[in-house]
């Protein structure tokens, strides 16, 4: 997967992170405005370097053993005899081996309630994660924020169903519009593709709200028949069928290794990475470089996985969003989808590069959207393997539908219509106290974000809590850029107010907020101390040393201001605050910080000399390998150009490794080195809010790149 930029704060899968709008499946790495490169750099084995990742969190329900006692933060006061085990204003646990807490505040005054009971008395509520089972961050996405789309009526009483006091729509809000209807290229591997892809997409597992993998067996079943070599037997149910009644099965299967496994080298070479370019511009290759060619015969409901190497992700390989409509993408092609497939599945088995081109050029680029989404491309086109089906879009609004074809029971629709609406979070307040949206969940939310939702009432719910979304500050270090020089990337670091920014932007929302040291792990990650101790050079307060700045720029023979064009989302007020305070601290360093705010801001993420720092954000999904391509050389995910062979050579061992006990080691030596050389400055775990109307039910944050909607297909709301 790959992981996701986030714009303020992006399908999970293997191998990818996606960018997180203001900040930036199994795992993987895309930025939700969009991943500008387009191609994977593989090595002689054929494993691509260009891998994505994706935030995770771990949550347990309350069963609490005992009454407990809380203390409002508003007023002091304490409530006892609940049945949920939190005392005092830090949430002190007295019950055992708990993980996550969820006190309810009222607005109006303190109450303390077991999370399972929901009240229209109770309305705040927040989730601490105290320990992340997960190894690391896992797919990372991008994203940004878009304009504001159009209205739909959430309101309107159910057409259907045995509920007639339930709603027949549910809106939501979303700080980007959808991009493409496939979110696994490179230009498409985006967290807002993902919210869409958990209604629309179905597939072997999915991140749930624990961060833990959980099964989908309305789609299939799986299981490990082998470690040497890991071999892993997958059964697609008889009844699964895209929404057009096309069965799921062979062809949909190989076409996506086809396009994830980077194996179809063009010729071309890439002018930066001098790697060769792969017909399929897939956001990460991860996992899938590994997996041999998936042997079956059109039709096939049944196929086994083999890999060459051992795979620490390899459950998380067919998650939600992966399979795209093979039939789709040969009949664009100009191949015949007669026969379950079968010209496809000669044409990849042969390795027909005349009939393939065609076909991954529809792939690659034949279900993305316009920008801003005025409208979807034929619907025809976009056949859904999930509870709901694409229906239409206008102005940046999307509406999704029931899936009458849908053949699954446990994941089967509850609300007629689904929309998301596009708006951007320093609207999306209103909104939803209009009651134009009923459910956000701003990219990147502020202490006037959680002050405006605590001044409505009763009539919203809102869920705060850590997410595994993480702010950073990327660095161009290629040949004759700015941060070549490790001593130049040092002093930057340095002058880098952290502690300042997480006082500010931080513990205003999230009171635990606190300066992140890490890059694969979390402050609420339960191995986050144990890789921190093995790493020295890691640790630090994030106190902005301006002393230290100015002499690593006098040991590297700066004599004048180091001229630093720095890039951030023009989108975000927080990230221009963010850059404003580097600026005032870096100048008195020896730094001369020019802000760069950018409208199309993920687009020139992979364009060398476009910016020498960017500010954004990686959400990711907890998994171990997901974010190698944001570190190795030529991964497609590193964008500043770093390269170390340490670095690449510890990778693949974490990679390879299935052993959990011996990746935190292997994380640990691996954070050392990226701190020692510099990667990049790490800022702080974005706080989450969610927020959304009390008249819904079913809303449960979730701290991975999977998003809020991970379960909306279970939401429903009364009218």
């Amino acid at each position: 997967m790959a992981q996701r930029p986030r714009g303020q704060r992006g399908p999970p899968g293997p191998g990818r992170l996606r960018p997180h709008g203001v900040a930036g499946v199994a795992p993987r790495v895309v930025p939700v405005a969009g991943h500008p490169s387009a191609r994977v750099a593989t090595s002689r084995k054929g494993r691509a370097r260009g891998q994505s990742m994706s935030p995770l969190g771990f949550f347990v329900p309350e069963g609490a053993a005992s009454p407990c006692h809380l203390t409002s933060r508003r007023d002091n006061k304490s409530v006892s005899g609940c049945s949920l085990s939190v005392e005092g204003n830090n949430h002190s646990l007295c019950f055992p081996r708990v993980i996550a807490v969820t006190t309810v505040v009222r607005f109006g005054g303190p109450s303390c309630v077991p999370r399972t009971q929901h009240s229209k008395d109770y309305r705040m509520r927040n989730k601490r994660t105290m320990s992340l089972a997960a190894l690391s961050i896992g797919a990372l996405m991008l994203s940004a924020c878009g304009s504001a789309g159009g209205t739909s009526d959430s309101d309107s009483a159910s057409s259907s169903g045995s509920d007639e006091n339930l709603a027949s729509t549910i809106t939501m809000a979303i700080s980007q519009a959808p991009t493409a209807y496939n979110g696994n290229t490179a230009a498409t591997n985006a967290v807002y593709n993902t919210y869409v892809d958990n209604l629309t997409s179905s597939a072997f597992a999915a991140f749930a709200a624990s961060g833990n993998l959980e099964r989908n067996e309305d789609f299939g079943t799986y299981e490990k028949t082998s470690d040497d070599p890991l071999t892993v037997k997958y059964t697609i149910n008889e009844d699964a069928v895209w929404s057009d009644g096309t069965p799921i099965d062979y062809d949909d299967v190989l076409l996506s290794w086809a396009a994830m496994s980077g194996t179809h080298p063009t010729g071309e070479t890439d002018e930066e990475t001098g790697a060769e370019a792969d017909l399929f511009q897939a956001s990460s290759t991860n996992g899938f470089a590994q997996l041999k060619m998936i042997e079956g015969e059109a039709g096939d409901k049944e196929f086994e996985a083999v890999f060459e190497d051992p795979y620490a992700d390899w459950e998380a390989m067919f998650t939600t969003g992966l399979f795209m409509p093979a039939h789709i993408a040969a009949e664009q092609g100009g191949l015949s989808a007669d026969g379950d497939g079968a010209e496809l599945i000669d044409a990849i088995k042969n390795d027909d590069r005349d009939a393939l081109t065609p076909v991954a050029e529809f792939w690659n680029t034949g279900w993305a959207y316009e920008a801003d989404l005025p409208s979807l491309p034929d619907p025809a086109l976009l056949p859904s393997s999930g509870p709901y089906k694409l229906d239409n879009a206008v102005n940046g609004t999307l509406t999704v539908v029931k899936n009458d074809k849908y053949w699954g029971e446990e994941r089967e629709g509850q609300t007629d219509t689904m929309v998301f609406k596009t708006v951007v979070d320093e609207e999306a307040v209103q909104a939803l106290q209009n009651g134009d949206v009923d459910v956000i969940d701003p990219s990147s939310p502020t202490v006037d974000t959680k002050t405006a939702l605590e001044q409505i009432g009763e009539t919203v719910t809102v869920d705060t809590g850590q997410s595994l979304t993480f702010s950073h500050v990327d660095l161009d270090q290629r040949p004759g850029a700015v941060f070549e020089d490790l001593k130049v990337r040092q002093a930057f670091a340095a002058c880098i107010p952290r502690a300042d920014m997480v006082d500010k932007f931080v513990t205003p929302v999230d009171p635990e907020g606190s300066v992140l040291n890490l890059h694969e792990y979390q402050p609420a990650q339960e191995d986050y101390q144990t890789v921190l101790d093995g790493a020295p050079a890691a640790q630090g307060d994030g106190v902005a040393d301006l002393e230290k700045a100015k002499s690593l720029l006098e040991e590297a023979g700066k004599t004048e201001p180091v001229k630093v064009s720095m890039m951030f989302a023009s989108t975000s007020q927080l990230r221009a605050d963010q850059v404003a305070l580097v600026k005032d601290s870096c100048d008195q360093a020896g730094f001369e910080i020019t802000p760069q705010p950018e409208a199309e801001w993920s687009a020139k993420l992979s364009q060398p000399g476009a910016w020498d720092a960017v500010v954004f954000g990686w959400a990711g999904s907890g998994l171990v390998a997901s974010g190698q391509s944001i570190y190795v050389t030529g991964g497609e995910q590193n964008f500043g150009g770093y390269t170390n062979e340490k670095v690449d050579s510890l990778w693949d061992d974490i990679a390879m490794n299935t052993d959990a006990e011996q990746v935190v080691p292997l994380k640990s030596e691996l954070e050392q080195m990226l701190a020692e050389t510099q990667y990049n400055v790490v800022l702080y775990a974005n706080p989450n809010i969610t927020a959304y109307s009390s008249k819904l039910e079913g809303v449960e944050q979730n701290p991975t790149q999977t998003g809020v909607t991970w379960n909306a297909y279970s939401w429903t709301k009364q009218s």
